[in-house]
């Protein structure tokens, strides 16, 4: 979900970063003749060290300067999120390499009070790292400016070589038991203050998202079927719905760019196994083999972009489930299937072009079990604290969904078509229709995805209030019938 908007819409949002032990570098040799004067990496750890307000970018994204990371290096945590071989060709005399694709699950092991500085070749991976972090709840994450380029340029020392893997992190606990999840692994988990993370519902609208109900997320999220581009779909097919004809592919990219502009960030995820295939298609295979999959399915040659297009809008190579079951059943879910892929489609264009969108590849299998509905008790306004919890349980996880805030982020979604779409912004009956039918629909897909996901699972409502989380086990959704037209 072009100008200025009274109410903005929930922006996207996430993968999740990990970092590691910061090693201080104190001494450096002297400047070869002719060469720039090094940056001085002189850093002494203070116990009183605290972590100054951090500047943003134009862009929203938290940056720091060369100066403060070569001062500060072994006050905070130095994370290098780029790929083996281009660490092996330079990198810094101090911090811990991870690959962006591997520190999703490391990341929810750090303490989120930690100051985090995140690296890349040239500033523009660390800056979703530091995005993805601050989604994470870090209060302290920050991206590099110009990365190890600039820190070359300004005479900064490098190391040649591949690096030391960093020390694995321990396993996770195994989960209590094989099965389904019960109440007291449900509770126990939920108590645990360290599995969530309170923000204002308003911070949703301005730098958070929604995340999909996937148990797989590394983060601790606010789920909803699908996350950003689930509600993204969601409000399009219930604008059908009451205009009763058939939005174009022109509509579709109208509305999805007055979505980015208005409310800056879009969040859709797909997962290691829908995309492996990819590799056996002859059309793919040789680039895929010389540059790996993340960055193939990131920068694919333009020869190859509407092929590729194409194939990752099927539902066998789409890996949210959520959007995979609609392709695969829209009539259960009552969308069109041209509505669901032209939307897909308009996100990875504009991943492609570099516009913010966040398309994240989800490691591993499905291990959830049990759904739990995450809710407050009481109407959700912008001033609400809204809990943002782990779904991951030791080696198992949970499918998570927060009613009462995808209710509430609804409503705001709808306002933003009240104003982009003259039809209902026009006619207040429309809007009525509108609101009533995107909350039908919100509800219809719901129950199907869990229904086809976890239908052998058990359900929990999970109330949190003042004196904590209370955990109950609940039912599934229930679905009200489709208004019968004249």
């Amino acid at each position: 979900m072009a100008t200025s908007r009274t109410v903005p819409l929930l922006p996207l949002g996430i993968a999740a970063l990990a970092l590691g032990a910061a090693a201080c570098h104190k001494s450096n040799p002297p400047p070869a003749p002719g060469r720039a004067t090094p940056l001085s990496t002189a850093c002494t750890p203070s116990p009183d060290f605290v972590m100054p307000s951090i500047e943003r970018a134009p862009g929203g994204v938290p940056e720091v300067d060369l100066a403060f990371l070569a001062a500060h290096h072994c006050q905070v945590r130095v994370v290098d999120v780029r790929e083996p071989q281009e660490v092996a060709a330079g990198r810094l005399p101090f911090g811990e390499h991870i690959p962006l694709a591997q520190v999703g699950a490391a990341a929810a092991r750090w303490d989120p009070d930690e100051p985090v500085l995140l690296v890349c070749r040239s500033g523009r991976r660390s800056a979703r790292a530091a995005l993805t972090l601050e989604k994470m709840g870090f209060s302290h994450a920050a991206s590099v400016n110009g990365g190890v380029l600039a820190w070359e340029r300004a005479g900064g020392p490098v190391v040649r070589g591949d690096a030391s893997p960093p020390a694995p992190s321990p396993p996770p606990p195994a989960s209590p038991r094989d099965g389904p999840l019960g109440k007291v692994d449900v509770q126990e988990h939920l108590g645990d203050q360290a599995q969530t993370t309170w923000m204002k519902a308003a911070a949703l609208l301005l730098h958070g998202s929604e995340s999909c109900v996937d148990g797989r997320d590394a983060r601790r999220v606010v789920g909803t079927p699908g996350g950003d581009a689930g509600e993204l779909l969601l409000a399009l097919a219930a604008l059908e719905h009451v205009r009763g004809t058939e939005l174009g592919a022109e509509d579709i990219d109208a509305l999805f760019d007055a979505y980015l502009d208005a409310f800056g960030r879009f969040y859709m995820h797909t997962d290691e196994h829908a995309v492996a295939p990819l590799a056996q298609d002859p059309r793919y295979a040789p680039w895929i083999e010389d540059v790996g999959m993340p960055r193939f399915l990131r920068h694919p040659p333009r020869t190859l972009e509407p092929a590729l297009l194409d194939d990752l809008s099927r539902s066998d190579h789409v890996g949210c489930g959520h959007l995979r079951l609609i392709l695969e059943h829209p009539d259960e879910y009552e969308v069109r299937p041209a509505l669901a892929r032209s939307t897909i489609q308009a996100a990875i264009q504009r991943w492609w072009q570099g516009g913010p969108i966040d398309f994240v590849i989800l490691e591993g299998d499905h291990h959830e079990g049990a759904v739990v509905n995450v809710r407050l008790g009481h109407e959700v306004h912008a001033f609400s604290r809204v809990p943002t919890v782990a779904p991951r349980i030791g080696s198992r996880a949970m499918f998570v969904n927060h009613p009462e805030v995808a209710a509430w982020l609804r409503q705001e979604n709808a306002a933003f078509l009240f104003e982009v779409v003259p039809a209902l912004r026009d006619r207040p009956a429309s809007q009525q229709a509108y609101a009533d039918t995107l909350a039908r629909l919100g509800q219809v897909q719901l129950r199907a995805t869990l229904t086809h996901l976890a239908a052998h699972l058990p359900v929990f409502d999970a109330v949190y209030t003042a004196d904590g989380v209370r955990v109950a086990r609940a039912e599934m959704p229930r679905v009200a019938q489709r208004p019968v037209r004249d």
